[in-house]
């Protein structure tokens, strides 16, 4: 039977199904689909004959596919030997001919419909066994029931109940069991807020001694909140309430970050600002300050467990636990890969609710913990909030473990472009809740992402012939730009690190970029024949390419090493780009091939800069800095403020600061429209 023509393929331990594009290791199915099995498969059809690359590439993508040819090939015969367990210096399946292709070495065998998968041998048991079989399926089943009964409980949210209706922002909230305590923003002042745990109305407690009150902690005992003065020129910014109807007294100490109370004690822990990265405590009065324990990295928040012995918190993203005093240190959750930026304990210590980034937002989880004996039982995370309510502004868990309270946020933004004459900001395009816009060459067409789905839209300028191009199964996108020739609309895929290409007429999107370097920021050429794009290769170091459409090979410019984000002028002179530490600003000129810092105005301390953009005339560059845009006149360097959103607060992926230009280089911003409710949501344990 020929190779190319048979169902299964067998080499050594391998056996590869050509009708399923499965592979098999002695029986057991490995996780390998996609490009990689193909060019496995293409190289099966000729064993031991060079196949060079080219005849891979016709192979593997359509003629008219966009796409890193040279990249994508090599990574797809990375994760193959990978998956072979192959050494590309000792090969014993594949060999790389430099220059040329590659070619399969091992022996190749056919394998019959009616043959069964390759599996180890293994001898049939005797009858002697029988009775320990017999003795270890009982102990297993008991085993399984001992597990079945004490085993963690899976919390599900069962329903969500609005308990405030102020339209007003919220932020820090705690429960005592009666009320639900929260600070409300109103007129530009922060009030210490209360609400029935039922819902209802809301009062205020007055707090004159303290003029931005937020809540940092309430005690075990729900007797007591601590309050955080973030007016950050106060000396002492802490104080205790003792509810519910006070009095108020100071606690002493400063550069305390996020105190909180030990359980079953009078002592306060606390982070140590700037470092960050050892928990201290300290009695009440303020006195017997001590070390508790040192982190790995530094803290962005924690949570001491209700037995006052455990204590988890978030570094870089990923959550760690150990004992108080620091013995005991382990990754927790190490599987779950998304980043968590905070957590709690349920008073009960049964459940560990945090906080995580996901592609439809940020949403609660929890994992769920029993004892059995010495040992801690530990679930899975499970995910309890699916949008569209976002609940960063915090939560808390109610006293019986029934029951999450959530400061659930309701995103909307609102499109202003600023008037120059009247120095103020005025609603663009009908006050579409979009951003990252960009317009077509001839100015008839628009394209955004919406806010805050994150799909791609395009339309025209008067909103006639609105067509939504992705769906948010696709991904995040990011960054959409048009072609020059108007045909199509590059974005970044968040989700997937890749840059795509659609047809501005709508269609599937085509895969442009992908890879290793994490390709991001794509900005077209005047021509429409290359795309520079920023990313970082495998040794973390950010540069900046140019992807030519026409041969596909990508170069690396010169000196753009640690730059990222960048921006081609209208005129094809220049590329504009940031700093990997956003901080600094960069020029490159291609008639005169080198960079060139941009000078900014120097202010008290470092500020990030982001989102360069053109003048469509080239002759300007916009940036954004600390909440302000300015114009820098190219070549000459002269400087100019050119808006100030600084009235109202602004919407933007991820916190990330984001205004655009429109055809006639009017700077638009999205206000944040969002609103933020108090919310009860219903927990069952299944």
């Amino acid at each position: 039977m020929p190779v190319e023509t048979c169902r299964k393929i067998r080499f050594g331990p391998f056996e590869l199904d050509t009708s399923s594009g499965e592979l098999f290791k002695l029986g057991q199915k490995l996780n390998l689909h996609g490009q990689p099995i193909e060019v496995l498969s293409i190289l099966l059809e000729r064993p031991g004959e060079v196949v060079n690359r080219e005849d891979l590439c016709h192979r593997l993508w359509p003629q008219d596919t966009f796409v890193d040819f040279e990249h994508s090939l090599n990574t797809a015969i990375k994760k193959l030997r990978q998956a072979l367990d192959d050494d590309p210096e000792v090969p014993r399946y594949i060999e790389t001919l430099p220059k040329k292709g590659y070619r399969f070495i091992a022996t190749v065998d056919v394998v019959p419909d009616e043959i069964a998968p390759l599996v180890d041998p293994s001898p049939k048991p005797h009858p002697w066994k029988l009775a320990a079989a017999v003795t270890l399926v009982l102990f297993v089943a008991s085993a399984f029931l001992l597990y079945w009964l004490v085993r963690p409980r899976i919390p599900v949210v069962t329903a969500i109940h609005q308990l405030t209706r102020t339209g007003l922002s919220k932020v820090t909230l705690a429960t005592d069991g009666i009320r639900v305590y929260f600070i409300e923003g109103v007129g530009g002042q922060s009030h210490l807020a209360q609400v029935s745990t039922h819902g209802g109305d809301v009062s205020y407690i007055e707090t004159p001694l303290i003029s931005g009150p937020a809540i940092r902690d309430i005690s075990d005992d729900a007797s007591m909140l601590l309050l955080a003065d973030v007016t950050a020129s106060l000396e002492d910014p802490h104080w205790l309430y003792a509810l519910p109807n006070g009095p108020l007294r100071k606690f002493p100490g400063r550069d305390l970050g996020w105190p909180a109370f030990v359980p079953g004690t009078q002592q306060i822990a606390y982070i140590l600002a700037p470092e960050r990265n050892r928990i201290f405590a300290v009695d009440q009065d303020g006195s017997n300050t001590h070390a508790l324990l040192s982190a790995p990295g530094p803290i962005s928040r924690f949570s001491i467990a209700p037995d006052g012995n455990r204590v988890s918190y978030s570094i870089d993203g990923k959550l760690w636990e150990s004992r108080l005093d620091g013995s005991g240190l382990r990754r927790f959750l190490p599987g779950y890969s998304q980043p968590v930026s905070m957590g709690l304990w349920s008073p009960d210590g049964k459940d560990y609710i945090f906080l995580s980034e996901g592609s439809d937002g940020s949403n609660l989880w929890a994992v769920t913990e029993t004892r059995l004996g010495p040992y801690h039982l530990t679930s899975s995370p499970v995910q309890l909030t699916f949008g569209p309510l976002q609940f960063s502004s915090g939560w808390t868990p109610a006293r019986d473990g029934k029951r999450i309270y959530g400061l659930g946020t309701s995103q909307r933004g609102e499109l202003v472009v600023y008037d120059s004459p009247s120095a103020q900001f005025r609603t663009y395009l009908n006050g579409i809740s979009a951003a990252m816009l960009d317009f077509s060459r001839d100015g008839q067409w628009v394209t955004y992402a919406a806010f805050p789905e994150w799909t791609l839209w395009r339309s025209r300028l008067d909103g006639t012939d609105r067509q939504q191009l992705t769906t948010q199964s696709l991904g995040t996108v990011l960054f959409p730009k048009w072609s020059p020739d108007g045909r199509f609309i590059a974005f970044m895929n968040w989700q997937k690190k890749s840059i795509d290409l659609i047809p501005a007429d709508g269609g599937a999107p085509m895969l442009l970029l992908a890879g290793d370097f994490l390709p991001a920021d794509p900005t077209w050429s005047p021509d429409g024949n290359s795309i520079a794009y920023g990313g970082a290769a495998n040794t973390g170091t950010s540069e900046i390419r140019i992807l030519d459409l026409g041969t596909r090979q990508s170069t690396t410019v010169p000196g753009s090493q640690h730059l990222f984000s960048p921006r081609w002028s209208p005129d094809g002179r220049y590329l504009a780009a940031l700093s990997d530490d956003s901080i600094k600003l960069f020029l490159y000129n291609f008639e005169k091939p080198g960079w060139k810092q941009v000078a900014l105005p120097l202010l008290p301390k470092p500020a990030f800069v982001a989102c360069p953009s053109w003048s469509h005339d080239s002759q300007f560059l916009y940036v954004l800095r600390s909440n302000k845009v300015y114009k820098f006149r190219v070549p000459d360097g002269g400087l100019e403020l050119v808006a100030s959103p600084t009235d109202f607060d602004t919407a933007s992926p991820f916190g990330w600061g984001w205004f655009g230009l429109t055809p006639d280089d009017r700077v638009m911003v999205l206000r944040d429209r969002s609103t933020d409710e108090l919310y009860a949501l219903d927990l069952e344990y299944r």
